[in-house]
């Protein structure tokens, strides 16, 4: 025969427990209310303090964890006193991974942004360099037309010059 659940009797305990942690919290005055729930140094529900409160076995302690029914009524009471609840551990955790892996993939797109730009410059160093024998080139064509122009010119004009193959 299977053995009774325990949890009907761990839940009457925390909900009695949780009832006069609220009502002490609920008549301090509200600029000097501070959480009565037990709370670890980073501001997150103390679960095996409120084990140990309800005298919970420590191989107890799990339930009010796993069990939805249990936890949710000290998230409840630790959101209200502005802890975090039971898990967010968990969740920040998540969110913490979540947060390295876009700041390794921002890491990374700034690399290759960061190359992107230094081969960009020196294509562009290229095209100016290119652009400087272009320019050169240009120049001297343009003086060797208006050298052959002005020989032509003269070569109408009845004068005759020597050209030098």
């Amino acid at each position: 025969m299977a053995r009774p659940s325990v949890i009907p009797a761990v839940k009457e305990r925390l909900e009695a427990y949780l009832e006069k942690l609220e009502a002490v919290f609920q008549a301090l005055p509200e600029d000097q209310r501070t959480a009565t729930l037990p709370s670890t140094s980073d501001g997150k529900v103390n679960v095996r303090g409120v084990a140990q409160a309800i005298n919970l076995k420590v191989s107890q302690e799990k339930y009010l964890y796993e069990r939805m029914e249990l936890s949710q009524l000290i998230n409840l009471v630790a959101e209200g006193q502005g802890l975090l609840p039971i898990g967010s551990r968990l969740t920040q955790d998540a969110g913490d991974k979540a947060l390295k892996e876009r700041l390794v993939r921002h890491a990374q797109a700034g690399k290759a942004a960061e190359q992107a730009a230094v081969e960009a410059q020196a294509m562009q160093a290229e095209l100016l360099d290119r652009l400087k024998d272009a320019v050169t080139e240009i120049e001297t064509l343009k003086a060797e037309n208006l050298r052959l122009r002005a020989q032509l010119d003269a070569v109408h004009a009845g004068i005759f010059i020597q050209v030098d193959l």
